[in-house]
């Protein structure tokens, strides 16, 4: 997998969040770098601690922003929330299972929730935010197979 380069059609149009979406994209890259580099093994359980504990803020930062906006499907989004961190833990419980071995699958695994659920899903949201229409429900969460184009960097 290459690395996820930030695209404008990423942009919600709320500038924390945006902010928030960039960041996360650069831990998924760490991945990227690590693997190029061979550290991929050694280097994952700090990225993945870094992954959880920056996608639970991040998701708080949005669900209280929902809430203050009045977001009418706020519960939805809430759990796809939670079926999203709940894969990343358990990539993170299988990593620490496993002998502490990452794979090129969780790096794709996690570049493609990022961007699938931002352009579907957070972009849903953004007219509420930003003084536009309440927008529309999103959609669950897709699997690896199903998502929309990404950019990457070869």
């Amino acid at each position: 997998m290459a690395r996820i380069e930030w695209k404008a059609e990423y942009e919600t149009g709320v500038a924390l969040i945006d902010e928030q979406h960039r960041h996360l994209v650069e831990i998924i890259n760490r991945f990227e770098e690590a693997l190029q580099k061979g550290k991929g093994s050694r280097q994952a359980n700090e990225i993945l601690n870094d992954l959880t504990g920056y996608t639970q803020e991040h998701f708080a930062t949005e669900e209280r922003l929902l809430a203050e906006a009045g977001y009418p499907h706020l519960k939805l989004h809430q759990s796809q929330h939670r079926q999203l961190l709940q894969k990343v833990e358990r990539f993170q419980f299988e990593y620490n299972a496993a002998g502490r071995r990452i794979t090129a699958e969780l790096h794709e695994f996690l570049g493609y929730w990022l961007v699938n659920h931002i352009l579907r899903d957070d972009r849903a949201y953004a007219p509420c935010l930003t003084g536009g229409t309440s927008g529309g429900p999103e959609g669950t969460v897709a699997e690896p197979g199903h998502e929309p184009a990404l950019t990457l960097q070869e």
